[in-house]
């Protein structure tokens, strides 16, 4: 009978399945040191022909090659293999293979392979795929990765990504930017049920407050590639003059207009330094940018979003009252968040022209325009739910209670006391 010592022996070992390998150990360790030795095998086959070199060589005096432009520390035997006979060919770096974006991207070991082994096992793109077209050389700097923060796949996928590389960036948004412009609603927000554009424009603001060289780098490649495909779907979005106003009860696409508003906030965020101030101490945008903050406005316009009655209209009647007052909340927040976006702005052109002052020509929100009353206190609109904010709005117990029917209440009817086309003083 076998003692106990041989038989916990025989149950703890671990045995090697490499194929026609038949060695064991008790150690776990000690297995995947010998399963290295088959990857490394495995890793230093020469590409050309079937030679296997299985360790790498110590450099010694006749190793090296003469000539050789490459410094003797760095060659091994796979790269000797190479030299002397194909020397036609050539040879593999003598660094150690770079991660591919995905694997540098999760901070896991990359086995270097094209594709590699983690990415291939996923299913998804790999960097280092060779059947895989390079950017362009001028276009590969557009690429959001550098410095390994985002891979490119997050542009093209970032509701999955996000997952795993955007909560951190997400949360610095909520963290520290949401509190001065809440237009978005954090307690219903949900990354993997948001539009892509959205989640990639709250990525750039997170990276950008970040502030390290290289997420701000990152933060700047998002906002040129968004920028270029919000005016290159303008018509996806935009609705032009001709249209008129539009009164149909559609959704507004609110996650497009709020990605077009962090796009803007974060032109002037970023422009700051080199933007000049006009006289009214407004930034004096480029062209290209402040027609895109006009359209905005003229589109929220023409299909008067920021009327209450319409705010109102967006919604079925049998529509529960929580998801009702999220929507109306949201739409103000962000109304709001224009006009103070457009307050800082001015086009190229001197600002104190009537164009600007009365937000005709010039395009930009004025307070005439806002016709609804001021949004519920943060501490609703931040609350737990949106039903316990809409139970607490529907008791009274806000310090005060604003009667959202009454035209009398909202903010346009304060601009005739606020306003006079007679003084040209722009205070407000």
């Amino acid at each position: 009978m076998p003692s106990q010592s041989a038989a916990r022996s025989a149950k703890s070992q671990f045995p090697c399945v490499h194929p026609g390998c038949r060695a064991t150990y008790q150690r776990k360790e000690h297995l995947n040191r010998h399963l290295a030795r088959h990857d490394r095998a495995h890793r230093f086959c020469c590409p050309h022909c079937s030679s296997t070199l299985a360790r790498r060589n110590v450099p010694t005096a006749q190793s090296v090659v003469p000539e050789s432009p490459i410094d003797s520390s760095s060659i091994d035997l796979l790269r000797r293999h190479v030299r002397i006979y194909h020397p036609d060919r050539q040879p593999p770096s003598a660094r150690t293979p770079k991660a591919c974006s995905n694997c540098h991207a999760r901070k896991e070991r990359c086995d270097g392979g094209t594709p590699c082994a983690r990415c291939a096992r996923r299913g998804v793109h790999c960097s280092r795929n060779p059947h895989v077209d390079v950017a362009p050389e001028e276009d590969r700097e557009n690429v959001p990765g550098t410095g390994g923060l985002l891979s490119a796949d997050l542009v093209a996928s970032v509701a999955d990504a996000s997952r795993w590389i955007g909560h951190e960036y997400i949360d610095i948004y909520f963290t520290k930017f949401h509190p001065i412009w809440p237009f978005l609603h954090r307690t219903t927000f949900d990354p993997s049920q948001e539009p892509c554009i959205l989640i990639q424009s709250m990525l750039m603001i997170g990276l950008w407050i970040k502030g390290d060289r290289e997420a701000r780098h990152t933060a700047m490649l998002f906002h040129d590639r968004l920028l270029s495909a919000i005016r290159a779907q303008k018509d996806q979005w935009y609705v032009p003059e001709s249209m008129g106003h539009r009164a149909d009860s559609r959704p507004w696409p609110m996650a497009t207009y709020q990605s077009i508003l962090l796009q803007l906030i974060f032109a002037v965020l970023t422009a700051k330094l080199e933007v000049e101030l006009d006289l009214n101490f407004r930034f004096r945008l480029p062209e290209p940018t402040y027609e895109l903050l006009t359209a905005l406005v003229a589109t929220g316009r023409r299909l008067d979003l920021f009327s209450y009655p319409n705010m109102l209209a967006r919604h079925h009647p049998t529509a529960p009252v929580a998801l009702v007052w999220v929507g109306v909340e949201e739409t103000k927040r962000f109304s709001l968040a224009l006009y103070k976006l457009c307050r800082l702005c001015s086009t190229g052109g001197t600002s104190t022209s009537p164009a600007n002052m009365d937000g005709g020509a010039g395009g930009l929100l004025t307070l005439a325009d806002l016709d609804f009353c001021m949004p519920a206190s943060d501490e609703l609109w931040n609350g737990a739910s949106a039903m316990e904010a809409e139970v607490v709005r529907q008791t009274g117990l806000q310090p005060t209670v604003r009667d959202n029917r009454s035209p009398g209440s909202w903010i346009s009817q304060a601009s005739a006391h606020l306003r006079d086309p007679g003084v040209r003083l722009d205070w407000i």
